[in-house]
């Protein structure tokens, strides 16, 4: 991954369970640990999985600083322009 980002492509083989990156905001997280620690359990987490997941996240979480937090602990990049 280079200092353009990382791409939609790449995002796209992480799609399950096993690895699990998805683009939030623009925004690229690795959310394989959570799957299982999720409050809303893991099917809401493995539906985003190699996929854009902005508008999930923002509808069931809308902008809540706690859940803000927790998914910054998981940033691994940002989407390549």
């Amino acid at each position: 991954q280079g200092s353009e980002g990382i791409t939609t492509a790449e995002v796209a083989q992480h799609k399950d369970a096993k690895s699990c990156w998805s683009i939030i905001n623009g925004s690229i997280y690795d959310l394989t640990s959570w799957i299982p620690k999720h409050p809303g359990g893991p099917q809401a987490i493995l539906q985003i999985c190699g996929v854009d997941g902005s508008a999930k996240f923002n509808g069931q979480h809308a902008g809540g600083q706690m859940q803000l937090q927790i998914l910054a602990g998981f940033k691994i990049g940002v989407l390549a322009q």
